[in-house]
C-alpha cells in the first residue's frame, strides 16, 4: 500500500480523500465483492474521490452490470482511468463515472452510436459503426466528457490543474496539487489476497491448467506410490479449480469427456509406453477442453487450451520413463522378485524393448540387439547393470 500526501484545493469543493482501486477485469464475483468490501470498510464522505484503474480485456456482462450499478449508487465522486494497457471496455461503463480517462489505444466496444456520441468521439477517434467500436487515438488532451493521457499520474494531474466538469452532476471542480491550504491522502488499493486468488483461478486458462494438472498428479501417485504429497497437491488443485465452475457455467459434458481421457492416460501409464493410444488421449483431452468452456461466460483462447493439453501430454511422456518405468523395472525389490522368472512376450515395443507377462503382471524389459524375439514365446528374465533384460 502506497501513501502519497499532497495538497489539494477545490474551487468550491474540498476533497478530503482520494483512493485508487486497481481492477484487472470485471468477470468474477470476487471483483464485485472486493469493491463492496472496500466501500464497507472505508466510510466515504460526499466530497471524496474514488478512482478505478481498469486494465484488462476480460469482463462478464452480468458482473459488469453489477459493477456499474454499484458505482452509480454511490454519492461521492468517482473516476475511471483505463490503462496503462490497450484493453477493451464496454461503453456503458463510462456513463457511471464523474470523470473518465483513457490511455491511447483503448478500444470501446458495444457502442450504441447517437448524434451526441458521434460528435463527442468520432471527430477525434476512430469509430467503426459496423463493429460498434471506438478506438482511442494517440492524441493526448482534454475532450468533452473524457481525457486521453498516457499514465494515471497524468490523469490525476489533469484533474488537479484543470476545471473538469463531472459527467453526472455537471459540477466543476479544480484540484490544486501545489497549494498548502488543504491536504489529502492518495491510497492505492487492491483486492485482498484471497479475492485475488479466486480471481486468478477464475481465469479459464488457469482453471483448466490447475484442473488437468491436479488429475495428472493424482494419476502419478497411483503408479508411483510415495508419501502422498503428489496426491495431496493434485487433490488441492482439483478442488480449487472447480470453485468457479458453477459461477461461470462450465459444461459438465466436457468434464465427462475429460474423465474418459484421464482413464485412457491411466491405461497408458499402466502399459509404460506411448503409442497411438497416447495420441488419441491427447486429442480427446483437447476436445474435452473445448466442450468444457463452450458456454463459459468469459471468452476463452482455444489455442492456449491446446497448449495446456499438449503440455500435459509431455508431462505424462516425461513422467513415464522417469517414474513409472523406474518403479517397475529398476526398483531393487522388483528386480529381485523377477530375476530368474520365465515370462512370455506379449508385444514387441521397439528394437531394444518388449512387453512381457510374468506372474500375471505386464512389465517392460530390455532386449539384446543381436537376438531375435517372437511374440508368445517364453524367455528367462535376467538382471544386468540395474535393468531387467531377456
Amino acid at each position: 500500500m502506497i501513501n502519497i500526501i499532497f495538497s489539494i484545493v477545490l474551487a468550491s469543493i474540498s476533497v478530503a480523500q482520494v483512493n485508487i482501486f486497481e481492477v484487472d477485469g470485471i468477470f468474477s464475483s470476487a471483483h464485485i465483492r472486493s469493491v463492496e468490501r472496500h466501500f464497507e470498510e472505508f466510510e466515504y464522505e460526499k466530497n471524496d474521490l474514488f478512482i478505478v484503474q481498469y486494465s484488462s480485456k476480460q469482463f462478464s456482462s452480468e458482473r459488469l452490470q453489477q459493477f456499474n450499478n454499484l458505482i452509480l449508487s454511490q454519492d461521492f465522486y468517482t473516476a475511471l482511468w483505463v490503462g496503462p494497457y490497450k484493453v477493451d471496455l464496454d461503453f456503458d461503463t463510462i456513463n457511471n463515472f464523474d470523470f473518465v480517462g483513457y490511455t491511447p489505444g483503448v478500444n470501446l466496444i458495444n457502442v450504441e452510436f447517437t448524434d451526441s456520441i458521434e460528435a463527442q468521439y468520432c471527430t477525434i477517434n476512430i469509430c467503426n459503426y459496423e463493429n460498434r467500436t471506438i478506438s482511442v487515438v494517440n492524441q493526448e488532451g482534454i475532450y468533452e466528457g473524457y481525457i486521453i493521457v498516457g499514465s494515471l499520474g497524468s490523469f490525476i494531474e489533469n484533474l488537479s490543474s484543470e476545471n473538469i466538469l463531472s459527467n453526472l452532476s455537471g459540477q466543476s471542480i479544480n484540484i490544486n496539487l501545489s497549494s498548502d491550504e488543504s491536504s489529502s491522502e492518495i491510497e492505492f488499493i487492491k483486492p485482498s489476497l484471497i479475492e485475488r486468488f479466486y480471481i486468478s483461478i477464475s481465469n479459464p486458462i488457469f482453471t483448466y491448467l490447475f484442473f488437468v494438472l491436479g488429475f495428472a498428479l493424482i494419476g502419478l501417485e497411483l503408479f508411483a506410490i510415495g508419501p502422498g504429497l503428489m496426491a495431496f497437491i493434485g487433490g488441492s488443485l482439483v478442488i480449487f479449480s472447480t470453485m468457479p465452475f458453477q459461477e461461470f457455467g462450465i459444461n459438465y459434458f466436457g468434464i465427462v469427456l475429460f474423465i474418459i481421457s484421464f482413464l485412457v492416460y491411466l491405461k497408458i501409464l499402466s502399459r509404460g509406453y506411448f503409442s497411438l493410444l497416447g495420441i488419441g488421449a491427447f486429442i480427446l483431452l483437447y476436445l474435452s477442453s473445448i466442450l468444457m468452456f463452450r458456454d463459459y461466460e468469459i471468452e476463452v483462447n482455444q489455442f492456449l487450451l491446446g497448449l495446456v493439453s499438449l503440455g500435459l501430454a509431455f508431462f505424462y511422456f516425461i513422467a513415464i520413463p522417469t517414474v513409472i518405468r523406474s518403479r517397475l523395472t529398476t526398483d531393487t525389490s522388483a528386480m529381485t522378485s523377477f530375476e530368474g522368472s520365465k515370462g512370455k512376450i506379449i508385444e514387441i515395443l521397439d528394437n531394444d524393448a518388449v512387453l512381457i507377462e510374468v506372474k500375471k503382471l505386464k512389465i517392460r524389459v530390455d532386449t539384446k540387439q543381436d537376438n531375435t524375439y517372437k511374440v508368445n514365446e517364453e524367455y528367462i528374465i535376467k538382471e544386468e547393470e540395474g535393468s531387467l533384460i531377456i
